[in-house]
């Protein structure tokens, strides 16, 4: 997927996936939401922040598993391979 493409409202996830789902949304997004609003308060990140943030979204908020449940999602949906 590209970043000019809208995620379909009707694709659809296994249970496994929506395990996933739900087990590192609200935390993912909940650390995003955090982030922004230092960001917003302070001043954006150095370039430095900025990959200490993502490895942090990996490696504590599971941001590489959520990107993996939605790509598939969305392949399954346009029938790709």
């Amino acid at each position: 997927m590209d970043s000019t493409t809208v995620y379909p409202v009707d694709c659809v996830f296994t249970s496994r996936e929506l395990d996933d789902i739900d087990w590192y949304k609200a935390n993912f997004e909940s650390a995003v939401a955090e982030q922004e609003g230092l960001w917003i308060r302070d001043g954006g990140p150095t370039d430095e922040e900025w990959e200490n943030y993502i490895q942090y979204l990996r490696d504590k908020c599971g941001m590489d598993k959520l990107l993996a449940v939605y790509q598939a999602a969305y392949d399954r949906y346009t029938g790709a391979e």
